[in-house]
């Protein structure tokens, strides 16, 4: 699968992180840990500035480990390097591994330009609640089947969800007096219906991973039209400045609360996921 259109929209994202640091005059974090994982990669620099990405490398078919393994060597090399020039380097190639890092080290080097604070100065909304702004009358359409499905079930006329993986992956046999699928109330696409069902969205909510697996550019195209165009995920921690001028209205993510902590769970606990959901801050902010 090619991944031009993510690299597009990752060079856009480096390029203004570049000037943002300068407009700020504060030193560049370095790379200090890579944390790899079956389902999340992450980067930890100096300044407190934490990232993640999602790996692939458990939860997708279509992906081979051929595409989502990380070279070890080449991590090694970048540490002690400038987050830009490990970012820089590893979004030249098109495997899937090199872009996981190359957004988790942009994802980190934006974690200075997403406090409520530095998002209200340049004019960006902050504390508002997207599953308030939906209609009960919204055809809503969430690409990547996660915890976002339950969260906006019965707040809309119709909820579709695509995702690469197969329909099945996500439905419960219900034995009764018939059988029938569940969950109920939701319709399960593959991923190669996203145009068909986007284009007549109200409200798109679109999983950040579309920033690695090259899908970005084509699925938000096909979300143009909707009135909420909305990207969500941990994956979605970057610069929102570059995203609102591509087609993205909301940003929907996370940063890292308390990096000293994350940086130490990161080395020491089990498991990656758990980490992270012990010190993200969740936020949304919007240009609307």
């Amino acid at each position: 699968m090619s991944q031009s259109g993510s690299q597009a929209i990752l060079k856009k994202g480096l390029k203004k992180l570049k000037e943002e640091y300068e407009r700020i005059n504060v030193p560049v974090p370095v790379a200090k840990y890579f944390g790899i994982n079956p389902g999340w990669n992450a980067v930890i620099g100096t300044r407190k500035c934490c990232g993640v990405a999602m790996s692939f490398q458990d939860n997708n078919p279509l992906y081979g480990n051929d595409e989502t393994a990380q070279d070890i060597s080449l991590l090694e090399s970048y540490i002690g390097k400038s987050l830009f020039e490990v970012a820089e380097d590893t979004m030249k190639d098109d495997l899937l591994s090199r872009h996981s890092i190359a957004l988790a080290s942009l994802n980190a080097l934006s974690q200075p330009f997403v406090t409520d604070e530095m998002l209200n100065s340049k004019g960006y909304k902050t504390g508002f609640e997207v599953k308030e702004m939906v209609k009960p009358t919204d055809n809503l359409v969430i690409v990547g089947y996660g915890g976002l499905v339950k969260s906006y079930a019965g707040r809309c006329k119709e909820l579709h969800v695509t995702d690469q993986r197969p329909a099945e992956t996500f439905q419960t046999t219900i034995i009764g007096d018939s059988i029938i699928k569940g969950p109920l109330g939701i319709t399960v696409h593959p991923a190669d219906e996203n145009r068909e069902v986007l284009e007549n969205a109200d409200v798109a909510l679109i999983t950040g991973s579309t920033l690695v697996n090259g899908t970005f550019d084509e699925v938000f195209g096909y979300a143009k039209n909707a009135r909420i165009r909305a990207i969500y995920g941990s994956s979605a921690q970057l610069i929102p400045d570059v995203l609102f001028e591509n087609n993205v209205n909301i940003a929907m993510s996370v940063a890292i609360s308390d990096p000293e902590r994350f940086e130490h769970d990161v080395l020491n606990a089990p498991d990656m996921e758990m980490a992270l959901r012990k010190h993200q801050r969740k936020y949304n902010t919007g240009c609307f």
